[in-house]
């Protein structure tokens, strides 16, 4: 693997030994959560690249062709960064999920090593979704998983980078609807109940709703079995200061 890696804090810095480019990311953490309480369910685990590093990375070469090999070291990181916290996540019985090509899936591999290395139960949200990669590595990987009381999410469904039919490919255990839904048919009962029945019938648990930023939405929401994300409840934080 032609990359190396460098902790600080919440921050970790990944460099290219090939091209000797490099590259600071954030370890960001946002809450999921039961509308009715507000009850913290799940943790989304994401990276942001860090501007202040711009300076010194030439963001062409680094970003030009991101190979799997890169998003991997980028998911053992967060597991590495998670297992630093099991004590509070595992307590709360709280889910971390991590984004996860739907590529990824067919190294079994990897994927073993994943479920070796987390000390926390995962949720892989898998966001981009090609649908000859269902192989039977594939296929394989989630049922190891899943065996293991981790989760298959699809993320960003009502988007136009997710097709319809991907929702009865695969039995997901949980499906987050794109926040563009809510802004676009919050008031229409009708689309929002046909969603809500649709996504049920081929999903193993609740939706999760993204985007929730004001009252209004969280109301129309509460009345519904789900779970929730977005501003409303807590804009992204630092991994590190989830124990603070």
């Amino acid at each position: 693997m032609p990359y190396i890696k460098t902790l600080h804090h919440n921050s970790v810095i990944i460099k290219n030994i090939e091209n000797d480019s490099s590259a600071e990311f954030n370890l960001l953490a946002q809450s999921i959560v039961s509308p009715k309480n507000r009850k913290l369910f799940a943790l989304e685990i994401t990276s942001n690249f860090n501007h202040h590093s711009k300076n010194n990375v030439n963001i062409e070469r680094f970003f030009d062709s991101i190979p799997d090999d890169f998003l991997k070291e980028l998911m053992l990181i967060k597991i590495e960064a998670l297992n630093k916290n099991e004590s509070i996540i595992n307590a709360d019985n709280i889910i971390a999920s991590i984004h996860c090509p739907f590529n990824l899936l067919s190294d079994n591999e990897f994927i073993k090593k994943i479920i070796s290395l987390s000390k926390v139960r995962l949720a892989f949200e898998i966001n981009s979704f090609i649908e000859n990669t269902l192989n039977d590595n594939a296929k394989y990987s989630i049922t190891l998983l899943k065996d293991q009381g981790h989760e298959l999410w699809l993320d960003n469904f009502t988007s136009e980078d997710i097709p319809i039919n991907v929702l009865k490919i695969i039995m997901w255990d949980r499906v987050k609807i794109d926040k563009t839904f809510m802004y676009k048919h919050m008031n229409n009962n009708s689309i929002f109940s046909a969603l809500y029945d649709f996504v049920s019938n081929n999903s193993l648990k609740k939706l999760i709703f993204k985007g929730i930023e004001s009252d209004y939405q969280h109301d129309r929401v509460t009345k519904l079995n789900c779970l929730c994300q977005g501003f409303l409840y807590c804009k992204p934080f630092n991994l590190e200061s989830i124990g603070g």
